[in-house]
């Protein structure tokens, strides 16, 4: 018995109670002879539309949990660039650019000379528009980086 009591107590809200306990009132004040249709769909409708405001407020909850989840990734990834450029100088930045500048100018030198080592078999090949962009890049950078060695 105590369950049934249970699972009748989720079922009520007390919000849906009291506004159709005021729409009962309505019909005895305004419409007596209406009183023997309305109760028993009044008393039907009571857990619909209890289940109705549950669904609503849960979706208000998730929505509000939504936007501070939201509000808070936007939070930590607006402070995270203000943390890194307090944290490095601009002399240790540029330091570092140009480090990797040069490391990446030694890649390039290197793929350029496995390139260069390819059989003949490969080179006679047409190249592709791209192929030789890439190839008039990876020379640039290296007559950039014999200049700055220089």
């Amino acid at each position: 018995m105590s369950q049934a009591l249970q699972s009748l107590k989720c079922c009520l809200n007390p919000k849906v109670l009291i506004g159709l306990a005021a729409v009962g009132l309505a019909v005895v004040l305004l419409a007596p002879n209406l009183i023997s249709g309305a109760f028993p769909l009044l008393l039907a409708l009571i857990c619909p539309l209890s289940m109705l405001v549950m669904m609503g407020g849960m979706a208000r909850m998730g929505a509000k949990d939504q936007s501070a989840r939201a509000s808070a990734q936007n939070y930590m990834t607006s402070a995270e660039p203000r943390k890194q450029s307090t944290a490095v100088s601009a002399d240790a930045r540029l330091a570092l650019l140009r480090a990797q500048q040069q490391v990446l100018a030694e890649q390039s030198a290197a793929i350029a000379a496995e390139i260069a080592a390819l059989p003949a078999v490969t080179a006679a090949r047409p190249t592709s528009r791209a192929l030789r962009r890439a190839e008039q890049v990876a020379a640039l950078a290296d007559s950039h980086a014999a200049r700055e060695r220089a």
